[in-house]
């Protein structure tokens, strides 16, 4: 399971990385600052989440929560962007007992890293 972690924690990170370079225009900038505190509490709630997928499942639903939130404030491409990515997040649900886990987490990845490019790309 560690491949499970590993795989939203570079997630995570890597969303943090493109909206910390990306937050531009003064109108998006406190969204996109509130978006980057967001995934930086997600990243703190996987870490004290351990080996626990209950606490990850969790951390990922708040973390939708708070994205389709936020896109509630946006709009345009910073809308569109923050709604794709929560749904994602909102999407993903993880159950180690699954054998397609690995498949899910791959796809979900994929979903994520194109939300964080169009994310980055709104902020900018």
């Amino acid at each position: 399971m560690s491949i499970v972690r590993n795989s939203l924690a570079v997630v995570a990170a890597s969303a943090v990385l493109a909206l910390t370079s990306a937050c531009g225009g003064a109108d998006k900038a406190a969204l996109c600052t509130e978006v980057t505190k967001a995934m930086t509490d997600y990243q703190g709630a996987m870490a004290s989440a351990g080996t626990n997928f209950d606490g990850f499942n969790k951390a990922s639903a708040d973390l939708a929560a708070k994205l389709k939130e936020l896109a509630g404030k946006a709009d345009g491409d910073l809308q569109s962007a923050l709604t794709k990515f929560g749904d994602s997040f909102g999407d993903l649900k993880i159950d180690p007992k699954d054998p397609a886990v690995a498949t899910k987490v791959g796809d979900f990845a994929k979903k994520a890293a194109e939300a964080t490019t169009a994310l980055g790309n709104a902020c900018v």
